[in-house]
């Protein structure tokens, strides 16, 4: 099993990571408590896949996975944090 520590490759580019990072803040400034309710059909879940759509597949991992729904739902809390954990993944 390759983990980001093992390879001397990047798993994603900058602007992957980019990508990311501005799909997850778009979906962060439009995220409130009461959407599912204010927006019959919302789901978080269909933010999330969609911000790591830019990924094409590679797999970042259950933290940064988890981290890319918390932040959306807690931007202050957690995006320090993502940026961290894709930069780890770029090489950064």
């Amino acid at each position: 099993m390759n983990t980001v520590s093992e390879t001397s490759t990047p798993l994603i580019d900058r602007s992957q990571t980019e990508a990311v990072l501005y799909r997850v803040a778009i979906c962060a400034l439009t995220w409130h408590p009461g959407k599912t309710d204010a927006d019959p059909g919302y789901r978080v879940e269909d933010d999330h896949r969609w911000c790591l759509a830019p990924l094409d597949g590679v797999d970042p991992g259950l933290p940064v996975r988890v981290l890319v729904a918390a932040t959306i739902l807690d931007p202050s809390r957690h995006r320090a944090e993502l940026v961290r954990s894709l930069s780890a993944l770029a090489d950064e």
